[in-house]
């Protein structure tokens, strides 16, 4: 049975929602954010940093950390606008809905999270909605903040592009502060691993057509399912996945077709999360692969 209840977490006004066997937490007055998602009786696995802001030419941006809905192409005087917007929580038999008012780029976010009644799953809606005069070319990123100390797991295209395997079948972006002697990621055949230790940040996107990331951390496995689209066009030389990390928290993202939003017009986004419990630390790429062949 789904419970929903008003409560805070780390001083923020939240709406607690759990079906027993995992609980999570969504602002309701600042971001919005899931800022807990994790085990009924255990730790949070998203990240917590209310104490970091992004400065940008329309005022600070509070990160908070968790999970929360941004737009692409990374452009700081839309994407770091503040959300300051009053928000709107609209309380479903199994979730929430949460709207932020549109912002000075005439954007209104909003994030629908559903909670299976049965088991550790969560269905999140993110949308965008353009309630300007002119249409806006851009794309829903799900950005997911985790606390370190766990692994990243990116699974790879394996299957050629073309019958005489002439053509590249995988492509990356790579960010100017990622180094490529990072020892945190190693890149594999079929899957790529990033170990998320504190250090300098470095980032990585690439085309993900498996439709799935993951994030292993003390024993849990938490999973993001989405449609990859891998046809579409997509931000950030194509890429539909992301995985950025620093000495503060790492994150899995994913991002919908990069297009234009007509005035009026909504675009969605939908990621389905999931924990499983139990699971070994994929210390390289083969313990990853057993991991995967379950999902």
């Amino acid at each position: 049975m789904i419970t929903i209840e008003n409560g805070e977490y780390i001083g923020l006004a939240c709406k607690w929602i759990s079906n027993g066997q995992i609980r999570l937490a969504v602002t309701t007055e600042h971001g919005p954010r899931a800022m807990f998602f994790g085990w009924q009786n255990g730790q949070n696995l998203f990240a917590e940093i209310p104490d970091v802001t992004i400065p940008s030419e329309t005022g600070p941006y509070l990160l908070l950390g968790g999970h929360r809905l941004w737009h692409a192409p990374e452009w700081s005087k839309r994407t770091y606008w503040p959300e300051v917007q009053p928000i709107t929580v609209e309380t479903k038999a199994n979730g929430v809905k949460v709207t932020l008012a549109s912002d000075g780029a005439q954007i209104e976010k909003s994030m629908s999270l559903e909670m299976d009644p049965d088991r550790p799953v969560v269905k999140v809606t993110h949308t965008l909605h353009n309630t300007g005069l002119w249409p806006v070319e851009l794309a829903p990123w799900a950005i997911t903040q985790c606390r370190l100390g766990g692994i990243v797991i990116l699974p790879q295209t394996t299957e050629p592009a073309d019958s005489e395997n002439l053509l590249p079948n995988q492509r990356y972006s790579f960010w100017p502060y990622t180094s490529f002697t990072d020892g945190r990621i190693t890149f594999g055949h079929s899957i790529t691993l990033l170990n998320a230790k504190a250090a300098p940040p470095t980032k990585l996107g690439y085309r993900n057509t498996r439709g799935w990331a993951g994030y292993w951390l003390d024993g849990t496995l938490f999973t993001k399912h989405f449609d990859p689209q891998p046809a579409a066009n997509h931000p950030d030389f194509g890429c539909n996945c992301e995985c950025y990390c620093n000495d503060r928290f790492v994150e899995v993202e994913t991002l919908g077709a990069l297009a234009p939003l007509k005035p009026g017009a909504i675009a969605s986004h939908v990621e389905t999360w999931q924990l499983r419990a139990n699971i070994s630390k994929p210390e390289d790429e083969a313990a990853a692969m057993a991991i995967a062949q379950y999902l």
